[in-house]
């Protein structure tokens, strides 16, 4: 776990691209180009112990199902569907499963904004109250002897700090004031959310340590802000459109819903699954950051291998090679 933390935080403006995707499930083989495993030098049966390795997690009822993807040098060597999609109605999992996929949502929507820097629309080190105003004045908690009070920030919130989940915008609900635990519940839309939750304090002063959360919320509104679209059309024109990513979406269509994967959540001390969200139709005005996209494993593989190329795939370029060495670079110090 401790590897895991520090690979998410060295992680930075969002980014996480890896050859090898697991899901709950991917998806359609023949959305790609394939190679067998020993043309670009990886072995069979080193992919197998990939799939015995999900079949023991699902197996032991720690997972309902996986669609694993790898890839090397461009090409996909190896797609597999295992388990369930759903295990109360009996539905294997199959490659094109559609899945909910909570926080990868995050690069995507940090590539958006990572776009519009690439315009000359802002600086990294701008203030995001340049777009945000609503966050002018904020104040960090700050905890001393069991008690805490409140002192003005030694800064302001950056687009590196939210980009990088050093802003600090996730303080404890332990030391919230019962009038500040009363801004947190979710309102229709992202903007009101954010707006409504301004006057919370951060949990630290901006830049000065690392906190993986919501701050990537604080991104999909800077996008809305500074291209003058909602988040979903530019997502859809920008990214999605261009990298041929029709299964990627914040409402899954009506007729795409018998392919879309239940949610399991762990529980009890064995860390055992119980579905937590079955599939069904939803409707939604909330389009954030932090999560809420649904997509497939040929979809997610394009966005991956798109950052791996460096900003482009199949002659579509989305990003320099030169911003996309900046995503990867490591922005937290550690």
């Amino acid at each position: 776990m401790n590897n895991l933390h520090r690979l998410i935080k060295r992680a930075s403006l969002g980014l996480l691209a890896l050859p090898l995707i697991v899901l709950g499930s991917m998806a359609q083989a023949n959305d790609f180009p394939t190679a067998a495993p020993e043309e670009v030098g990886v072995s069979s049966d080193r992919l197998q112990r990939l799939s015995n390795t999900m079949q023991r997690y699902i197996d032991s009822n720690m997972l309902a199902g996986t669609v694993s993807l790898v890839s090397r040098n461009g090409k996909v060597i190896h797609v597999k569907s295992q388990g369930w999609k759903n295990k109360e109605t009996g539905e294997k999992m199959t490659d094109d499963s559609i899945f909910v996929i909570m926080s990868m949502t995050k690069p995507i929507v940090s590539t958006a904004l990572m776009m519009l820097y690439e315009e000359g629309r802002f600086l990294l080190t701008d203030p995001i109250t340049d777009w945000i105003p609503e966050l002018e004045g904020k104040q960090v908690v700050i905890e001393e002897g069991g008690v805490n009070y409140r002192k003005s920030a030694h800064r302001p919130i950056t687009f590196r700090h939210v980009l990088s989940h050093t802003a600090g915008v996730d303080p404890s609900r332990e030391v919230l004031t019962e009038e500040e635990l009363a801004l947190l519940p979710r309102k229709a839309t992202l903007e009101e959310t954010l707006i409504n939750r301004a006057p919370l304090p951060l949990s630290f002063h901006p830049g000065d340590d690392w906190q993986y959360g919501s701050s990537t919320d604080y991104v999909a509104l800077l996008v809305e802000r500074i291209s003058g679209q909602p988040l979903v059309d530019f997502l859809q024109e920008k990214i999605l459109d261009p990298l041929q990513m029709h299964d990627t979406s914040y409402i899954v269509p009506k007729d795409k819903v018998d392919r879309v994967a239940a949610v399991y959540s762990p529980s009890g001390p064995n860390q055992t699954i119980e579905l937590s969200r079955a599939p069904e139709y939803r409707e939604t005005t909330y389009f954030g950051g932090v999560a809420g996209l649904s997509s497939t494993v040929s979809d997610y593989w394009r966005f991956s291998q798109m950052l791996l190329n460096g900003g482009e795939l199949d002659g579509v370029r989305l990003l320099s090679p030169k911003t996309i060495n900046l995503m990867i670079s490591n922005h937290s110090g550690d």
